[in-house]
């Protein structure tokens, strides 16, 4: 595992996360621990509003994961390059993970070097559950 992350932003609503992968292949790694964000609580989920990538090309793709008892994947990254989210209608990806849903996001990917930028909107659970109002 040779993943560098970034956190350039961690507010009430909004995470920014940068990550360098430097040609190493990777399965069910943290992206992401949600219960280091600020204003988490028991049950705080993020969803994924936008992705970038860029490189040589992750060989095969790259998986973005929910994590939970069975993960599920979220986002496939695909190509030298892309986004998603940036476009006017585009939906954010929620967590539809099942059961034992930490709110946690990994990766798996094939060995290759890329860098991959996601900004994650905090999510609140029926209630208004899971984020406190700080940060």
């Amino acid at each position: 595992m040779a993943i560098t992350a970034t956190q350039q932003t961690d507010t009430r609503y909004r995470v920014n996360s940068k990550y360098i992968v430097d040609a190493a292949a990777n399965t069910n790694v943290s992206l992401l621990d949600v219960s280091g964000l600020v204003g988490w609580e028991t049950g705080g989920l993020v969803n994924i509003a936008k992705i970038s990538w860029w490189s040589s090309g992750p060989s095969g793709g790259l998986d973005i994961i929910w994590d939970a008892t069975t993960n599920v994947t979220a986002f496939i990254c695909e190509g030298a390059s892309g986004t998603y989210g940036f476009m006017p209608g585009q939906p954010a990806i929620a967590n539809n993970a099942g059961s034992g849903v930490t709110g946690d996001v990994l990766i798996t990917n094939a060995s290759a070097t890329f860098t991959l930028v996601i900004e994650y909107h905090k999510q609140t659970t029926a209630g208004g559950l899971g984020w406190t109002s700080t940060g």
